[in-house]
């Protein structure tokens, strides 16, 4: 999700320029969720009284105001309508509201699956990657992406009394944060913070020891490593600290992603474990850059396939 210990046993960056490892500017996002803690605890009093429906009813007006008065998140989602479609700027200004209603959808599921995880259903695939994973006591690094929804991940593992640390950055307002906790928590799922520091590793590495499960999101950056990889047709980084962790830890790594498929319904699937090494091989300047290629493709079938569910909303391909 966010970033990175710069010492985590990563080999010095000696690639030439075309590929050059680059550090990305913390301007081009800061770590804080839309909303604020008056948002979201709006949605979670109206979710408890009204249900979802009644939730799903306020998203109409809040969605309008996203495209009426955040011109930042507006500008985004256009240019992700833009890259991904070529369409005309009023089509783009629809789909962003769309995109801003279906954002807004799986934050409302989110409360609801914490509330009541048995009343969604949920198609899954590769499920068994996971679990044989984690019965290696090993660890396991649990990537996944601002798209869909993780909750239904941590459902599955919640039912089954696995601790899962999911990594959080420090710049979310700390009374959001504690909102979420509150109401969001799902078995022995906890908030692991991270603020870019060294002792980030240090934690998560400690809590992969314990063979628990550390989860965190792949295609954000915040002054860490990262690396250029192409994405839906254009350069963008991504961060290297997930690889170099699960190495680090000697731990096995495991991309999962979940869409939302309709009223109660969502579909997980989870890919073959990975173990990320980091010895160079011949040829090669940054033994991590694969596994992050391996990710991005992974992340582009799944945006091609659920286009309303990509949930980045900033200058995603402008990162320096």
């Amino acid at each position: 999700m966010k970033l990175q210990g710069e010492d985590l046993g990563k080999p010095r960056d000696e690639s030439p320029p075309a590929s050059k490892t680059v550090l990305a500017k913390s301007h081009a996002w800061t770590g804080r969720s839309g909303g604020g803690y008056f948002g979201y605890w709006i949605f979670i009093m109206v979710l408890r009284v009204l249900g979802l429906w009644g939730a799903y009813l306020l998203l109409v007006p809040v969605s309008f105001y996203f495209v009426l008065f955040a011109p930042g998140y507006r500008k985004a989602s256009m240019e992700y309508w833009r890259r991904q479609y070529q369409r005309s700027p009023l089509l783009c200004l629809i789909y962003a509201y769309r995109h801003f209603y279906s954002f807004g959808q799986v934050l409302v599921d989110r409360v609801g699956i914490a509330a009541n995880p048995e009343r969604f259903q949920v198609e899954e695939e590769g499920l068994s990657h996971i679990l044989a994973a984690i019965n290696e006591k090993k660890g396991l690094v649990l990537l996944g992406a601002h798209v869909g929804g993780w909750e239904v991940a941590m459902s599955f593992l919640a039912k089954r009394n696995v601790v899962v640390n999911v990594v959080m950055f420090e710049g979310e307002e700390a009374k959001v944060r504690q909102l979420l906790e509150k109401n969001v928590r799902l078995g022995q799922v906890q908030l692991l913070s991270v603020s870019g520091s060294p002792e980030d590793s240090l934690t998560a590495i400690a809590a992969l020891k314990r063979g628990e499960v550390v989860a965190m999101h792949g295609d954000r950056t915040l002054g860490g490593r990262t690396v250029k990889v192409p994405f839906l047709g254009a350069p963008a980084a991504f961060p290297l600290w997930p690889y170099a962790l699960a190495a680090a830890a000697k731990s096995p790594l495991i991309h999962t992603f979940a869409a939302r498929k309709g009223m109660y319904r969502y579909g997980f699937k989870a890919w073959p474990v990975i173990h990320p090494r980091l010895e160079r091989s011949e040829g090669k300047n940054e033994p991590l850059r694969e596994y992050a290629e391996s990710f991005v493709s992974h992340l582009e079938e799944f945006v091609k396939d659920f286009p309303f569910q990509w949930f980045n909303f900033y200058s995603f391909w402008k990162q320096e």
